[in-house]
């Protein structure tokens, strides 16, 4: 059951306590097993958790080794790989994301601003490679996320209002009031190439203004400042 993570297969895992509570707590019914290392140190807290699920809680040292990248993970939570398409809604589309770090830390910003929607398009970092898992803690399992082979295949599917994070002539400055309209998706590229310049024909073109002393800011960096103006209204009471 625990064995080296396929990217072709079904299976995935969530590696350390953390993410693998939030597995637990966030989509129990998609969890094949629980392994634990004989190191793992179990609190009242953790242990009513795993009560729920005991009957897919094992013990095995092995199988945690087998599948973990790091000496000290403990708990191993390994589940089924789900993709959920969407309806009309705001989200984040990411085109071609290529770092499994980035993809994760994306979803963690995402949550964390009220957005629980994502479309990856085109060749990409693995959704669910186990880094990714990791990156996220856990914020994964409360997205729902949708595969698009290209672009065109994901705008027959999306006709929200997009703003497209790019560099182009057109391109307007970011703020709250850009949004115009709900629901609206917040595109960004790949993390070297950015977004294809012909895309700017296909939403409002937007820019994060930043000092000459640096070409760009890295791509987590520019969706966590981008989600951060376009939901401002939704904090601005508290």
């Amino acid at each position: 059951m625990f064995r080296a993570y396929d990217k072709e297969g079904d299976i995935s895992y969530a590696l350390g306590a953390f993410p693998t509570v939030e597995l637990i707590k966030k989509r129990p019914e998609d969890i094949v097993a629980i392994a634990l290392h004989s190191k793992f140190r179990m609190t009242d807290e953790t242990a009513s958790i795993l009560d729920g699920i005991k009957d897919k809680v094992i013990t095995s040292d092995r199988d945690v080794e087998r599948v973990a990248r790091k000496g000290n993970t403990f708990m191993v939570g390994a589940f089924r790989k789900r993709f959920r398409a969407f309806g009309r809604e705001t989200h984040v589309a990411l085109v071609r994301p290529s770092d499994a770090g980035n993809l994760g830390t994306i979803m963690r910003t995402m949550l964390g601003f009220g957005i629980r929607n994502l479309a990856v398009i085109g060749e990409a970092a693995d959704v669910y490679d186990p880094r990714t898992v990791r990156a996220s803690m856990g914020a994964i399992f409360s997205l729902n996320i949708a595969l698009f082979g290209d672009w065109n295949e994901y705008a027959a599917a999306h006709t929200e209002n997009k703003l497209l994070f790019m560099l182009d002539a057109r391109s307007r400055s970011l703020s709250p009031e850009i949004r115009q309209a709900s629901p609206f998706a917040a595109v960004f590229g790949n993390e070297g190439a950015g977004l294809p310049p012909e895309l700017a024909e296909c939403g409002t073109p937007v820019i994060i203004r930043h000092s000459k002393d640096i070409d760009s800011l890295n791509l987590p960096q520019a969706v966590a400042i981008g989600l951060y103006e376009l939901t401002k209204p939704s904090f601005a009471n508290g």
